[in-house]
C-alpha cells in the first residue's frame, strides 16, 4: 500500500469522515491500592488495538489495550418502542494495572485513542477496602457471599438484571451500603434493596437526582442478610457498571460546620455510622481551600471528609445570631426545619463592599438557598437566589449601621440537617483570573480544525487581555487566536492540521498570562474532584473508502440467514476491508449475529450475510448496520486501522421477520439433573415448505453449568422425530440458573436453518 500513499494525502478532502473512538466504560471500575487488576474497557471503533493512559499518581498502566473476547449477555426481549433507538454495541479491549501500595484513594481519569481520535477522560476510583470483582453469569439472579469490608466492583447487564450479594452481621453492628456509579460516569440509576435471611425488607434506597443510592442499617439479630442492587428503571447495559462498599467501619457522612479557619482547632459534629458526635481538628495555617480530613475512631481511620478552609473569623449559628459581626467573617449555619429563615446582624461601614458568597451546594449541601440583605427595619436592599450554582453578590454599604443578613431554602417545604451552609463575606477579591475547559479531548483529520472553548473567569474586576500559549503543540499543527481580548469571558480555539501532520496524539497545556499573573487551564470539575490540566490532541486519519447499498425491505425468517448487497467507493484506496457488524448501530438487533469477512483487495462489490436467531419476535422490522475496517500504510511506514459505517436506510439490511422454516418440538419442558444419570428427550421435527435435508441436534450448555453433555444426533432427510440423550456426570456445577437449549440445525444451500427449545434444570 505503500505506492498509493501519496495519492491518498491528495484525496483527503474528499474521503469519508472518520469514526472517531468512543469510550463506554472500565470494568472493574476501581481497583484497592496494593493490588494489580485486569481491566476491560469497553467502546465503539476501537479495532484491535488503543492508546490507553491513565492519569495521576499511583497507577501502572498500558500504553495500548488489546482486543479480547467481549462479554455479552443478550438478556429479555426489548419491547417496541424501545427496541427502535439507536444502540451502541461496545467492544472489549484488555489491559492490567498495577496501583501502588502508597497510592492516594481517590479518583484518576483514563482515556483511550485511535488513528481516527481521542475520547474525553472518564474515571476509575483508588480504594483502600478489600475489593471483589463480579463473575459475570447469565440467567437468573442469585445470593454471592462476601466478607465485610468490600468493594463490590459489578454491573447491571443484561437489562433487568439483579446483582445479590450476602453477608454475616451480628445483631446490633451497624452496616453502611454506599453505591459509586453516577458519580464515575455510570448510566446506573441504581436502587439497594436489604433483606434478612427470611426475605423480608429491612432497608432500602434510591439514588437522588444526579446522585447515588446509599442505605445505613443496624442490624437486629445475627445471621445472614442480603443486599440487592438493580437498576430502577429495569434497565442494563455493558456500561451500568458500579462500585458497591459494605462495611462496618467507621464512616462520616456529613460534618457541621463545613469547615473553618486555618491555624484553628473547630469542634465538628459528625454524623454517620460508628462515629462520635462531637470531634475536635486542627486546620493547618496552610491548609488547600478544600482539606480533606481524617478521623480516628478506636484506632481506624473514617472516609475522608473535605472542609472549606478559610483566613477569617468564623461564627455559628445560632448561638452567634445575637451579636453585631464585625466584617469579614464567615457564617455557619443550616436551615434545620423547614420554612425555618437564619438572620445574621453584620456591621459595614459607608462605602466599603462586600462580596457575600453562599457555599452549599458547592460543598454537598442540599439547600438550594436564598440570600437577602435588608436594613435595621427589614428593607431589602439586595438579594440573590441559587440559580442553578450557590448565590453570591457584591454589596456596597450605604451608610454606617448594622444590617441584617437572612438565609433560606428557596422552597419552604424543605430543611433538615443536611441543609448547611457557609456564608463567606470579604473585600472583593483581587485582581486575578481562572481559566478553564470543558473537555479534555480534540480531535481532527489532516487539513480539518477542530474548537476548544477556554472560559476566563476573570476575579476582583480584572480586565486586562489574556495572552494563551500552548505547549506541547506538535509540528504542522497551529491554533488561533491566542489572546482573549480585554473583558472577554470566553474564547474558542481553532486547532488546524496541515496535510503532513503525523498521525498521532499530542499533550497540550494551555498556559494564560497578563501583567504578572499566570494560569494554568483547568478541565471544570467538581469540588473533590482531582486536577486535570493536559488535553489530548489528535490527528485523525480520514477513511479511504465507503460502503453503500440499495434500500431493499423483504420478508426473512427467523432462524435463518439474510442477506444484502453492498458496493464500495474506494476512493483510490485498494486494500483489503474487513467487514461485520457495525459497533453503533440504527436499531437493537435483537439477537442478530454476523460473521467477520474480507473484501479482498480491489474488489467493489460484496454480499453480507447476518444470522436472525429462532426466537425473534415476528412482524417486528429488523435494521442492520455493518462496518468496513480498512488498513492504510503511511509514508514513514506506520499503519492505521480506519472505519467506515453508517445508519443511513440505503446501508441497513432491512427485514420483516416472519416465522422460521423449521419447527421443533421436545417431549418435555425440564428435567432433574441428577449425579451419574441419563434422561431421554423425544424430539419431534416440522420442515417448511421447500425446506429438505438431514437436521443435526445438539445440546447447548450455558458455559457456567458444567457436568450436561449429550452426543450430536442426526435425523435423516425424511424423518421427523430423534432421540437426544443427556448425561449428567458424576459431579454436576452450576449454578443451574437458566436453561439449556436442545438446538436443531438443518443446511440448505450451505447456510444453516436453526430451531431451538429450552429446557429448564432442575438440580
Amino acid at each position: 500500500m505503500n505506492r498509493i500513499a501519496p495519492l491518498l494525502l491528495l484525496l483527503l478532502p474528499t474521503l469519508a469522515a472518520a469514526n472517531p473512538p468512543v469510550a463506554s466504560y472500565i470494568f472493574p471500575a476501581g481497583a484497592q491500592r496494593g493490588t494489580k487488576v485486569n481491566v476491560r474497557v469497553g467502546g465503539l471503533f476501537l479495532y484491535n488495538k488503543c492508546g490507553f493512559e491513565m492519569l495521576g499518581k499511583g497507577i501502572t498502566a498500558p500504553s495500548h489495550l488489546l482486543t479480547t473476547k467481549t462479554t455479552w449477555f443478550e438478556g429479555p426481549i426489548l419491547p417496541l418502542p424501545d427496541s427502535q433507538r439507536q444502540e451502541d454495541y461496545p467492544k472489549d479491549m484488555a489491559g492490567s494495572l498495577a496501583i501502588a501500595a502508597d497510592a492516594p484513594v481517590g479518583l484518576r481519569y483514563w482515556r483511550v485513542w485511535t488513528s481516527q481520535g481521542a475520547t474525553a477522560s472518564m474515571k476509575f476510583i483508588v480504594g483502600d477496602l478489600p475489593e471483589i470483582v463480579e463473575d459475570e453469569i447469565d440467567g437468573d439472579p442469585f445470593a454471592v457471599k462476601v466478607t465485610l469490608p468490600v468493594t463490590i466492583n459489578g454491573r447491571i447487564f443484561p437489562r433487568e438484571d439483579i446483582d445479590i450479594y450476602s453477608f454475616i452481621a451480628r445483631k446490633g453492628q451497624a452496616i453502611r451500603c454506599e453505591v459509586h456509579a453516577a458519580r464515575l460516569g455510570s448510566p446506573l440509576d441504581a436502587r439497594l434493596v436489604l433483606r434478612d435471611a427470611q426475605g423480608r425488607r429491612l432497608a432500602e434506597a434510591d439514588a437522588p437526582t444526579g446522585g447515588d443510592a446509599a442505605l445505613r442499617f443496624t442490624a437486629p439479630a445475627d445471621g445472614e442478610y442480603q443486599v440487592r442492587i438493580q437498576d430502577s428503571l429495569s434497565d442494563g447495559s455493558q456500561a451500568h457498571v458500579y462500585r458497591l462498599t459494605v462495611t462496618t467501619e467507621p464512616f462520616v457522612e456529613r460534618a457541621f460546620p463545613l469547615g473553618g479557619r486555618r491555624g484553628s482547632t473547630v469542634d465538628l459534629e459528625l454524623v454517620g455510622q460508628d462515629v462520635p458526635g462531637m470531634q475536635k481538628i486542627t486546620i493547618p495555617i496552610d491548609a488547600p481551600a478544600d482539606f480533606p480530613s481524617l478521623f480516628s475512631v478506636r484506632g481506624k481511620q473514617t472516609n475522608p471528609v473535605t472542609l472549606d478552609a478559610d483566613d477569617h473569623p468564623e461564627f455559628i449559628a445560632p448561638k452567634d445570631f445575637a451579636k453585631s459581626i464585625p466584617l469579614p467573617a464567615v457564617l455557619n449555619g443550616r436551615i434545620a426545619s423547614a420554612g425555618q429563615i437564619d438572620e445574621w446582624k453584620v456591621r459595614g461601614k459607608k462605602d466599603d463592599t462586600w462580596e457575600f458568597e453562599l457555599r452549599a451546594a458547592r460543598l454537598g449541601s442540599r439547600l438550594d438557598g436564598v440570600l437577602t440583605i435588608c436594613d435595621r427595619e427589614g428593607k431589602t436592599l439586595a438579594k440573590a437566589e441559587a440559580n442553578p450554582a450557590d448565590p453570591s453578590l457584591r454589596f456596597a454599604v450605604p451608610a454606617d449601621g448594622e444590617y441584617r443578613v437572612q438565609i433560606q431554602d428557596r422552597f419552604r417545604s424543605r430543611g433538615g440537617p443536611e441543609f448547611t451552609y457557609r456564608l463567606r463575606i470579604a473585600p472583593p477579591a483581587p485582581a486575578d483570573f481562572r481559566l478553564t475547559f470543558t473537555g479534555d479531548a480534540i480531535t481532527m483529520s489532516r487539513k480539518g480544525t477542530a474548537k476548544l472553548k477556554i472560559n476566563a473567569d476573570r476575579l476582583g474586576g480584572f480586565k486586562e487581555p489574556i495572552t494563551l500559549e500552548i505547549q506541547g503543540l506538535p509540528a504542522q499543527v497551529s491554533v488561533t487566536p491566542t489572546v482573549i481580548a480585554a473583558n472577554q469571558t470566553a474564547v474558542d480555539l481553532t486547532f488546524k492540521a496541515e496535510d503532513q501532520a503525523k498521525i498521532d496524539v499530542a499533550r497540550l497545556t494551555i498556559v494564560g498570562k497578563a501583567k504578572d499573573v499566570q494560569r494554568t487551564a483547568k478541565l471544570q470539575v467538581g469540588r473533590g474532584l482531582p486536577e486535570q490540566s493536559s488535553v489530548l490532541l489528535a490527528v485523525a486519519l480520514p477513511t479511504a473508502f465507503v460502503i453503500k447499498g440499495e434500500y431493499d425491505m423483504g420478508f426473512a425468517a427467523r432462524g435463518g440467514m439474510h442477506k444484502h448487497k453492498y458496493k464500495v467507493e474506494r476512493k483510490g484506496y485498494e486494500g483489503p476491508i474487513e467487514i461485520s457488524l457495525a459497533d453503533r448501530q440504527a436499531r437493537h438487533l435483537q439477537g442478530v449475529e454476523g460473521p467477520t469477512i474480507v473484501v479482498p483487495a480491489g474488489v467493489l462489490e460484496f454480499t453480507y450475510s447476518a444470522y436472525l436467531p429462532p426466537w425473534m419476535e415476528t412482524g417486528r422490522t429488523c435494521r442492520i448496520c455493518v462496518q468496513g475496517v480498512g488498513v492504510i500504510k503511511e509514508p514513514d511506514g506506520s499503519e492505521h486501522r480506519v472505519s467506515f459505517s453508517s445508519v443511513n436506510q440505503n446501508e441497513q439490511l432491512v427485514a420483516v421477520v416472519g416465522p422460521g422454516m423449521l419447527a421443533l418440538e421436545t417431549d418435555r419442558a425440564s428435567f432433574t439433573a441428577t449425579p451419574g444419570k441419563q434422561f431421554v428427550v423425544q424430539v419431534q421435527i416440522r420442515r417448511g415448505q421447500g425446506l429438505e435435508g438431514p437436521v443435526e441436534l445438539e445440546l447447548i450448555v450455558p458455559p457456567h453449568q458444567r457436568g450436561l453433555s449429550a452426543a450430536k444426533v442426526s435425523i435423516g432427510v425424511k424423518d421427523g422425530r430423534g432421540t437426544l440423550v443427556i448425561t449428567c456426570a458424576d459431579k454436576l456445577g452450576g449454578p443451574f440458573n437458566m436453561p439449556i437449549l436442545v438446538r436443531a440445525i438443518l443446511r440448505q444451500n450451505g447456510n444453516p436453518v436453526v430451531a431451538e427449545v429450552k429446557l429448564d434444570v432442575q438440580p
